[in-house]
């Protein structure tokens, strides 16, 4: 799975210099990860160079970016970058976007995310 700023370069290839071909740079520039902060509550953290946002998400929007992990991972981290909120900063949304193809799941990924999925209701449930 690769980070991508989404600058794009054309080059001319070839002897003749007729054809033109574009290059994506790709690499990992930014992070973005979850964190728990105290009951039920979650952040986004994105971080590039020297900008950091933090952005809260619901306790659905956290069962979806988890279900996503086992079966889409890089969707997964495209749904958070989904969900950050990019004002007051230099860049937007389509500056950023993680490329790769997730593989569909299989039955054993599906079966593993629903006893994963049963056992976080269950601890959701000890704490009301």
């Amino acid at each position: 799975m690769f980070s991508e700023i989404n600058k794009r370069t054309t080059i001319i290839a070839g002897a003749k210099g007729k054809k033109l071909k574009n290059i994506i740079k790709t690499n990992k520039p930014f992070s973005i990860r979850v964190i728990y902060i105290r009951y039920s509550v979650y952040d986004i953290i994105f971080t590039y160079q020297e900008t950091t946002v933090f952005q809260p998400i619901s306790d659905e929007q956290y069962m979806e970016y988890r279900k996503l992990c086992y079966l889409r991972p890089i969707r997964a981290k495209n749904y958070l970058l989904d969900l950050v909120n990019f004002e007051g900063t230099p860049y937007c949304r389509g500056d950023f976007h993680f490329i790769g193809m997730d593989d569909e799941p299989t039955k054993a990924m599906i079966a593993l995310w629903q006893e994963i999925e049963k056992s976080l209701f269950k601890r959701d449930n000890q704490h009301t």
